[in-house]
């Protein structure tokens, strides 16, 4: 990890993942103004959530089936967090408003 980064969190993931699953793919990007919201919510750049969503687009199967890869960088937390939510996507937008 690099000096000043800091490690994300599942709550943090939480609402990364919320906010991929509303956006299409190719408004996974900085200056898209809900992800600067959530950037300014949270204590993150712009960039950063947009990188996390594209890591999130690499786990998606629906984005491999049509031939899109996303970011390679998917951490084991990002994998724990798509595959808790995968399983039971009628719990995250609960989940995800409680915090």
């Amino acid at each position: 990890m690099k000096a000043g980064q800091k490690l994300w969190t599942r709550d943090e993931l939480i609402l990364a993942i919320n906010l991929y699953c509303k956006l299409p793919f190719g408004r996974l990007h900085a200056k898209n103004p809900e992800v600067v919201m959530l950037a300014s919510l949270i204590g993150r750049t712009p960039g950063s959530i947009a990188y996390k969503l594209v890591n999130f687009a690499s786990l998606d199967p629906s984005l491999q089936a049509r031939g899109i890869k996303g970011a390679s960088n998917a951490s084991k937390l990002d994998r724990e967090i798509w595959n808790e939510f995968y399983q039971d996507w009628d719990r995250l937008p609960f989940e995800s408003e409680k915090l």
